[in-house]
């Protein structure tokens, strides 16, 4: 079965993880000349579409998804599947660029708080984009069970306990709640949006959360396949 990327390389730094990606003979480059994929895509993850994108055509995804490189628009679904597990930090960020020899060619950077997050988020974009430019007539991919599944995965592989932190951030809730009611926490609120702001640096996306009806028929891939439940 033809494959839609090849994933070439991974380097991962400090900070940031780099993947070189072909996208591979005879698939489309870009997503203007198969706007029903791209669709594919947009409704498995509906977010993508208010990620910040500071490109030519406007300051949202949304703004180019129409046509862009496919290696952007997997960029910007694994920022997606990053930030929906809460695992990411603050902020998820990417850039794609092209390599001048080769047009089918791109390195796509990433933020990089946990590189099995990072790498796990990647293949199973990956898996997503499969299923919606090669494989339409297949089971859609589960979105929530794949986050979850990446969840789990970076968790115990941290030796922690997902029931537990699950636990932990109700309690969080909690407190935040009672913080709230006692008119305490405004001003922490009001200097996590500056400090957002003053963000340094070239920032490609920022994923936004969305809750999503789990399909009748789960299917997993990439690496949440076998952490979904």
């Amino acid at each position: 079965m033809a494959e839609l990327f090849k994933i070439m390389k991974i380097t991962v730094g400090e900070e940031k993880l780099t993947a070189r990606v072909l996208v591979n003979p005879g698939m489309p480059l870009r997503t203007a000349e198969d706007i029903e994929a791209t669709a594919r895509v947009y409704y498995l993850a509906p977010a993508i579409a208010k990620h910040v994108c500071l490109g030519d055509a406007g300051s949202e995804f949304q703004d180019c998804m129409g046509d862009t490189e496919l290696a952007h628009l997997l960029e910007h679904l694994t920022v997606e599947l990053m930030n929906e597990t809460g695992l990411a930090g603050d902020i998820s960020c990417g850039r794609t660029r092209g390599i001048a020899e080769d047009p089918r060619l791109f390195d796509i950077e990433l933020s990089c708080p946990d590189d099995v997050l990072t790498i796990g988020a990647l293949s199973s974009a990956v898996f997503m984009m499969q299923w919606a430019f090669v494989q339409p007539d297949a089971p859609a991919p589960d979105v929530e069970g794949t986050v979850e599944g990446l969840r789990r995965l970076v968790l115990s592989l941290r030796g922690e306990d997902a029931t537990e932190v699950a636990d932990g951030d109700d309690a969080d809730i909690d407190d935040a709640a009672a913080d709230d009611a006692a008119g305490g926490p405004e001003e922490d609120a009001a200097a996590d949006v500056d400090g957002d702001d003053a963000v340094d640096g070239p920032i490609d996306v920022e994923g936004a959360r969305v809750e999503e009806d789990t399909p009748a028929d789960p299917v997993f891939g990439g690496a949440a396949a076998g952490y979904e439940g």
